[in-house]
């Protein structure tokens, strides 16, 4: 891990965005709100919050702040034992989670606001701002050696974030009068409107779609009978996700937690996503502890549990998979104005797992059925992941990939992958074409971003699986 590096780039980042500061000290706020947003959409790709990530926000917090201890703590103390260090990054995850848990999206505020303060000043604030912080996202996602796939999607997301401006309703002294308040109706009907297009946006899943529409249209009624003092139909936000892996389960579960909270039942809308090795212990009273601590850091949002059914063992047995279903169940009720449950696996194996016991039965009553993707659909979803990542198909790419999905999804089985299949294909024409490429002394933009037929497996051995590899 370059630690050095991180810092130098810490401290450019915020010599770009020091004059703001000087402009209005609530700039502090936004700048660090944003930043927490930006780190944890670093994290999302890689399912966790990285140390660099974790020591790159650490300086920037102290510079803003002027904070000499903590800035001590990133220069000095960062690099000390394990033990120490492992504190270091939990204090600053915690700062990050203080910063993000009352905003009502993942959008950024401070693209707007130097927007709109650019337009009355003549400045170009803006500019400066949204290439420094930029700079900075690539530095921390290059720190470990590597860039992945889900690292250039992160960074696609951030760009976007950084370069999508809105009509601010309030202004005043360079700042948006109402710019922290997370209750505000506009920003929720705006976290909902943004939540359903990132739905409708997704390939294929009709039925999903519409179901989840009709769903949030009830919860908007619902929620205006309330408000009237109507009576109103309790409804149970918990869901069982049905399908074959690589069909956008955790996608939606995601989706789910920003319209539950662009309609005002969840504060927070975020999802945290686990499964049996995250609940389950090996020891008497720990499995317990372990649901206890999944169950906190989702309140407010959902909890989402990949393959659930795994908690109910198939022989008989001591297993401390019941109970972990006890102690969830209790969880359930103790907080049931503060947390949503999504579980999701196999159609039969999760019809199994809810039949096994009455309580989850009164628990999760609303099904949602995912179905595998079809040739076209598979062919559309490597589109989407080439234009992300800036590339495009040569005239018979299409047709090859098209033959191959047809083949593939003719002879799926159980565990046929569907979108995970497509971006282990994906992340092999890669190999393939940089394979092709690195003999080349002279590469063009176009040599560069062009995938060409031969640049696609003729056999797709290993890439069934709905296991990611």
């Amino acid at each position: 891990m370059n630690y050095r590096l991180l810092r130098q780039e810490a401290n450019l980042l915020y010599k770009s965005l020091s004059p703001l500061l000087t402009v209005n000290a609530t700039f502090a706020e936004v700048i660090l709100v944003d930043l927490a947003k930006m780190i944890q959409l670093c994290g999302r790709s890689s399912g966790n919050v990285r140390e660099a990530e974790l020591l790159a926000y650490l300086v920037i917090y102290a510079l803003v702040k002027r904070d000499a201890e903590k800035l001590d703590v990133a220069i000095n103390r960062w690099d000390t034992s394990a033990d120490e260090r492992i504190n270091y990054q939990k204090l600053t995850l915690q700062i990050i989670l203080d910063f993000t848990q009352n905003q009502p999206s993942d959008a950024f505020q401070l693209p707007s606001i130097l927007n709109r303060l650019d337009e009355e000043k003549g400045t170009n604030y803006l500019g400066t701002a949204i290439n420094a912080i930029y700079k900075f996202a690539q530095a921390i996602v290059k720190a470990d050696g590597t860039v992945s796939l889900q690292d250039l999607d992160a960074l696609s997301l951030i760009w976007q974030q950084l370069h999508s401006y809105r009509k601010l309703a309030t202004y005043q002294d360079g700042l948006p009068a109402t710019s922290n308040q997370a209750s505000d109706s506009a920003d929720l009907d705006r976290v909902l409107e943004e939540a359903l297009a990132e739905l409708n946006d997704l390939t294929g899943m009709s039925n999903i779609k519409e179901e989840v529409k009709t769903l949030a249209n009830f919860l908007k009624v619902q929620k205006i009978r309330s408000e009237r003092g109507l009576a109103k139909t309790t409804v149970s936000l918990h869901a069982v996700f049905c399908g074959p892996p690589g069909t956008g389960k955790t996608t939606v579960a995601r989706l789910m937690g920003r319209i539950y909270k662009g309609l005002g039942f969840l504060t927070q809308g975020h999802l945290v996503e686990t499964d049996r090795s995250g609940m389950v212990a090996g020891y008497v009273g720990q499995t317990a502890t372990q649901v206890d601590n999944l169950v906190k850091s989702a309140l407010n949002g959902v909890l989402f549990i990949d393959e659930a059914y795994a908690l109910v063992p198939g022989e008989s047995g001591r297993d401390f998979g019941q109970e972990a279903i006890d102690v969830l169940l209790k969880r359930m009720e103790d907080h049931r104005d503060r947390l949503v449950v999504i579980v999701a696996g196999y159609t039969d194996e999760m019809t199994t797992f809810i039949e096994s016991n009455p309580g989850l039965e009164s628990r999760f009553n609303r099904y949602f059925y995912f179905n595998h993707y079809k040739p076209e659909e598979l062919l559309a979803i490597f589109g989407k992941m080439g234009n992300k990542s800036h590339f495009k198909l040569a005239p018979g790419t299409g047709e090859k990939l098209q033959n191959l999905f047809e083949d593939l999804y003719e002879n799926r089985d159980k565990t046929f992958g569907n979108a995970r299949l497509v971006r282990n294909l994906f992340e092999k024409s890669l190999e393939r074409q940089a394979n092709r490429l690195a003999v080349l002394s002279s590469l063009s933009d176009e040599l560069l971003t062009t995938l060409l037929p031969e640049d696609i497996p003729d056999r797709v051995s290993g890439v069934q699986t709905g296991r990611e590899t």
